[in-house]
Parts: C-alpha cells; structure tokens; sequence
C-alpha cells in the first residue's frame, strides 16, 4: 500500500431510515480499528498501517490484528505474541491473544488461540485477567463488553467499569448471530454476520447497554470487518477493500 491520496466515491444506499454515504479510501487491508479519532488497520502481508490526512503511512512491525482507542495502540502478530505501541516502538506485553481490543477505558481485553478470554487488570497491570466463558472475538466500550463465539452466537458483558475489567463475570446471550462485533468508544455496537451483512445495535445507552434490536444497515458490498468513530463507520469489503462511511 502506497501513501497515496484519499479519493472521494459517494455512495448512497437507503434502507427504511438509514442512508450511508461511503468514500473509497485506496489501500488494502484485511482488518481496521478506528478510536480516539485514529484509523490503523493491518494487510494481508501483516504489514500495519495507520491513516494521515495525507493518506495511509505504514508503521514498522508485522502484526495480523491491530487495535487503537483509550487503552491505547495495541496488536497481536502470527505468533499470538502482544505489543503495545509506545514511543514509537511495539513494546512487547507478556501473554498470547489472537485477538486484542483496546476500546475499554483502561484495560485491553482479548482471546486466545482456545477461545479463552482476558483483559489486563489494572490497564497496565502485570497480570491478564480470565474472564469466564469462550468466544472468537471480543470488543469493550465505556460501559460493556460484547463478542461472538465459534457459532456466530452474541453475547454482552455488563458492568464493565475502569477498576473493573470483567464487569459482572456473566455473560448474556443476545439474539442474532454475528461473525465479529466492535464497539465505539462512544458505546455503539456494529457487527458482520457470515453473509458478509452489517448490522448496527439500536437502543444502546448507559442505562440499556444490550440495547433493543438489530438494525441491518445496506452496504455497498459484502463485509468481512467493520469498526466506528466520531461519525465514520470503517467498512473492510471481502476483497480487502476500504470504505469510510457516515450517515
């Protein structure tokens, strides 16, 4: 991927109430994270990447997932090892996810190659917390955590707070089935399921963090990824291709 310009596409797709206008952003990527208005993402070749006004700039290391919001910048590579990006340099953290997200407060949480999930007690503590239960992908917001397990199967953590990584250790089944899920810094939730559509969790508020429903939001193409920010809904096409959406 070179640094190149971001060129503007303008996509309009109306569904009951929802419209989105998407831009093509050049590049590849298989996978994006977007929080505390930064955009990161990595390629198929594990190379990662993060976006500039001037277009994307590619940042030294090689990892297959890559995180980014109030806990920081965050990453796992082929090995499961995990990184923190600090002063620059991927500074290595003790333990092995699969998969890392650092949209909680403090604490990263993540899961592992058994499905087994954690978050790191304190934020920067020196100890991964187990939290109960088996899931594939794992994503945390102000207030909740949320993931999906091996059979596509939705689940909520409530409770979550600064001081309290695992919330109330008990996870709720939510109806619906999604292949990933990802939450905002700002609370919202927005999942893919495995026909590649985009959903978006309505009714999410402080006091109703489960929400009331799902609401299928029309896309310009099949989805395999999907991630939210100040407004920008990120999209990850199945070809690998880069859209930013707003409403």
């Amino acid at each position: 991927m070179e640094r190149t310009a971001v060129v503007f596409v303008l996509l309009s797709f109306c569904f009951t109430s929802l419209a989105l206008e998407c831009r093509v952003v050049p590049g590849s990527l298989k996978q994006i994270d977007v929080g505390n208005g930064q955009v990161f993402g990595v390629n198929s070749n594990n190379q990662v990447y993060t976006l500039y006004s001037s277009g994307w700039i590619q940042v030294p290391g090689s990892l297959k997932h890559v995180s980014v919001g109030p806990a920081g910048i965050w990453g796992v590579d082929s090995n499961n090892y995990i990184y923190k990006l600090a002063g620059g340099d991927w500074v290595y953290v003790p333990g092995l996810l699969k998969q890392v997200d650092a949209g909680g407060m403090i604490s990263p949480a993540g899961v592992n190659m058994n499905d087994n999930i954690f978050c790191l007690t304190g934020g920067q503590g020196s100890s991964w917390k187990h939290i109960p239960g088996k899931l594939k992908y794992h994503s945390c917001g102000p207030y909740s955590c949320w993931g999906v397990n091996s059979a596509d199967n939705i689940y909520i953590m409530k409770g979550v707070t600064p001081t309290s990584c695992g919330g109330s250790l008990n996870w709720q089944q939510i109806a619906g089935g999604l292949s990933m899920i990802e939450v905002s810094t700002d609370g919202r939730v927005f999942g893919v399921n495995s026909n590649g559509n985009l959903y978006r969790r309505e009714g999410v508020s402080p006091g109703n963090p489960a929400g009331t429903g799902w609401q299928q939001i029309p896309s310009p193409q099949k989805v395999k990824h999907v991630s939210y920010d100040l407004g920008h809904l990120w999209l990850i096409g199945r070809d690998d291709s880069i859209m930013d959406c707003t409403e």
